[in-house]
């Protein structure tokens, strides 16, 4: 055990002794300074946030390190390749100019798959290894998003025949194709031979069909560098006559009504009891919408002359002509339809765009992609006992509605003498309104309301409904694919409806006549919708897919 114990002590003693020795002297042996170097960007905190002809590159580097120098390529890259040998690279920071995280490369092509590397430098000690991109799923590449060369177009720049493109000017640019949606070939045009247009940054692509949806694409060389899908305008619509409203008119007037009328009838072969006409209205113009009695010079109403169908056309080339309804439009009389496309609306004066008292019987009333802003009263309505009033199917597509209802319900026929068989409201957005969206009073004529696809906010107001049908039988309500935001009335009265796919966002309430939704969001309108205070209702929740398709990503 001594003995043990005196062998232990000589141990320690000597580690202790050759510690210390050590610690006091420098090390004995050389060292190669050639091994000396940089610490490399850490591999974890590598990463690249794609752009279409750029992409941002965040690293993180050591001490010591002065600038950074990053390399990509098409080719795979590594160690035993020299920089800048593959001639598919691009070596960035070379000139010593990446000293600081991110920094953004450029000069990439769109849909295209980089290999990355980065090093740490300085001039006083050897380079850093090279640190490769790892995306984290098992590869070491990225590819740039698809190049986008072209400007967002612009009203003035889609016609129903024609698409004005434009593009960056004067970039590397070979050839423009148009196609269909299932790729059929359309136009194939060589840019090389245009240079005023490559120069320019714009062309302009001719003959193609109205309301036709196509693929424009561009080029440099086979490299897609930016695409776009458009659909083009409506024409003017194909009646018995056509008329534009000339381009110094201030006044839609009931003389012009009338002339219109006039000149049409004296086509050959024209039944007086059932013509059409189209109106074109220029893109950009504001028309005030009255007549003018003879007697006193006051404003009146305008009125469809009895056998005359019409469509007043907002013409492509620009934004929608404004009509200012300073007198409501008179409906009355025989028409096979009445219908306003692509066209707005604004309230200068009449306070009901359609407040019809006199006879009238139309087979179709439709709005189409129309705007309709700050009406005091109603959108339609059919007032008085005096003569009886039908409209087989009131249409409204397409259509944002702000600011309207605010005396009035939207849509109000209130006794048996107004009559609308079919009220089919689609694809919409309506947008503030205190009193009920269709109101349908003591009425036993029968309506059947059908609203699908439409987004409602700021309606209706406390104590008014979606649908008033008090007093009234027959009527049905079918309400599909909508959203409705940020009110607290009531739903529906003296009507069951059918409810499918409609969604509530959390301040959206009933106080009473509710009908359940079919989802109810947890999230209010704010959150739901981008910006509704300012009348933008895209959707930003995921997993809502109704309401005005115009709001949907």
């Amino acid at each position: 055990m001594k003995t043990i114990r005196k062998i232990f002590s000589y141990t320690m003693g000597l580690a202790v002794a050759l510690c210390a020795a050590a610690c006091a002297d420098e090390n004995d042996w050389d060292v190669d300074s050639s091994f000396d170097r940089l610490f490399g960007v850490a591999n974890d905190a590598l990463d690249v946030n794609e752009g279409d002809t750029w992409a941002e590159v965040v690293f993180e580097g050591f001490r010591g390190t002065e600038y950074f120098v990053i390399e990509v390529s098409t080719d795979s890259l590594t160690d035993e390749m020299e920089m800048g040998a593959s001639p598919n690279s691009i070596v960035y920071g070379d000139d010593q100019s990446i000293t600081a995280s991110p920094d953004t490369i450029r000069g990439l092509l769109g849909e295209t798959k980089y290999f990355l590397r980065i090093k740490a430098c300085s001039a006083t000690t050897p380079d850093s290894k090279w640190v490769y991109f790892d995306n984290g799923d098992g590869g070491t590449s990225f590819t740039t998003l698809a190049e986008q060369i072209f400007n967002t177009p612009t009203a003035a720049d889609m016609g129903d025949t024609y698409m004005n493109l434009t593009w960056l000017p004067g970039v590397e640019v070979t050839r423009l194709t148009v196609e269909t949606l299932e790729g059929t070939m359309v136009q194939d045009i060589d840019l090389t031979k245009l240079p005023d247009a490559v120069a320019n940054g714009e062309y302009k692509v001719e003959n193609l069909e109205q309301l036709t949806t196509y693929v424009f694409s561009i080029y440099n060389g086979e490299k897609k560098r930016g695409q776009l899908e458009l659909t083009t305008a409506a024409s003017m619509p194909d009646a018995d006559y056509k008329k534009t409203v000339p381009a110094t008119a201030t006044v839609l007037s009931q003389d012009f009504i009338d002339q219109v009328s006039e000149e049409a009838l004296a086509q050959p072969g024209i039944d007086p009891t059932n013509y059409s006409v189209t109106i074109g209205i220029p893109a950009g113009m504001t028309l005030d919408v009255h007549g003018t009695d003879e007697d006193t010079g006051d404003d009146t109403s305008i009125t469809i002359p009895n056998g005359m169908s019409v469509t007043f056309f907002g013409l492509s080339g620009g934004e929608a002509p404004t009509l200012n309804a300073t007198k409501s439009i008179d409906i009355g009389g025989t028409h096979a339809y009445i219908c306003f496309n692509n066209v707005k609306f604004t309230d200068g004066g009449c306070q009901y765009l359609i407040n019809q008292s006199k006879a009238a019987t139309v087979a179709e009333l439709t709005f189409e992609g129309c705007r309709l802003t700050d009406f005091e009263r109603s959108f339609v309505r059919l007032q008085g006992a005096d003569y009886a009033k039908t409209i087989q199917n009131l249409n409204v597509n397409n259509c944002v509605v702000t600011n309207v209802a605010q005396g009035y319900s939207m849509f109000l026929w209130k006794d048996n003498n107004g009559v609308v068989n079919n009220l089919n409201v689609t694809n919409s957005t309506f947008d503030v309104f205190t009193r009920s969206f269709a109101e349908i009073t003591s009425n036993n004529t029968g309506t059947a309301i059908n609203i699908s696809d439409c987004t409602f906010y700021g309606g209706p107001d406390s104590g008014r409904y979606v649908v008033d049908a008090d007093s009234s039988t027959g009527v049905s309500v079918s309400i599909t694919r909508c959203i409705f935001a940020n009110a607290e009335g009531k739903g529906i009265r003296n009507a069951t409806p059918e409810i499918t796919e409609v969604y509530f966002t959390s301040d959206f309430v009933f106080s009473g006549n509710s009908f359940d939704p079919t989802v109810q969001l947890s999230e209010s309108s704010t959150d739901v919708f981008a910006d509704p205070a300012n009348h933008d209702f895209t959707i930003q929740v995921r997993n809502v897919e109704v309401g005005d398709p115009r709001w949907l990503k």
